[in-house]
């Protein structure tokens, strides 16, 4: 790995982590604080490659399990920092059906493990409504948000890309 790809990676697990701690500070917007420290994966695909934008997910789940609450590591961990290395994957297929469907498959697959992990650890998810219910509420939010990423990256794209030197 380069020095700059270091010093990247560096700096991008910092802005995650603070990004992450933001949360804590600002419960009422968690989904969007999330949204937000989910965009310095794709950030680094960008500036670097796919080698230190792993480094930058598993340096800052790691970090993020000594300095969070559980859950918010979890949901981390297993969704929030993982999706932008998953969506730059699924997007090389140029297949917007397919690519939507897999899209929906991973976040089942990844919701239902985030449920059952939170329930292992013992934290209590306060549930009004039925599963069933929670996980038809959550495709339409899952689609949102992974429109609201695309729309960050494209404006981070247009905005700064071209014009920064790192």
């Amino acid at each position: 790995m380069k020095a700059k790809d270091i010093a990247l990676g560096g700096v991008l697990v910092a802005l995650t982590i603070v990004t992450l701690y933001l949360t804590l500070l600002i419960p009422t917007n968690t989904i969007a604080i999330m949204t937000l420290a989910s965009l310095y994966i794709p950030i680094c695909l960008i500036r670097s490659n796919i080698k230190t934008s792993i480094f930058v997910y598993v340096a800052s789940t790691i970090v993020s399990l000594f300095i969070l609450p559980i859950n918010y590591s979890i949901m981390y961990a297993l969704f929030f920092g993982i999706y932008g290395l998953v969506k730059h994957f699924i997007e090389k297929l140029n297949k917007i059906p397919v690519e939507i469907a897999i899209k929906l498959v991973f976040f089942n697959v990844v919701l239902t493990i985030g449920l059952l992990t939170l329930e292992l650890f013992g934290v209590n998810i306060d549930m009004k409504f039925s599963v069933g219910v929670m996980y038809l509420l959550a495709q339409p939010v899952f689609l949102v948000y992974d429109y609201a990423l695309s729309a960050l990256i494209t404006m981070y794209y247009k905005k700064f890309h071209k014009k920064s030197s790192l």
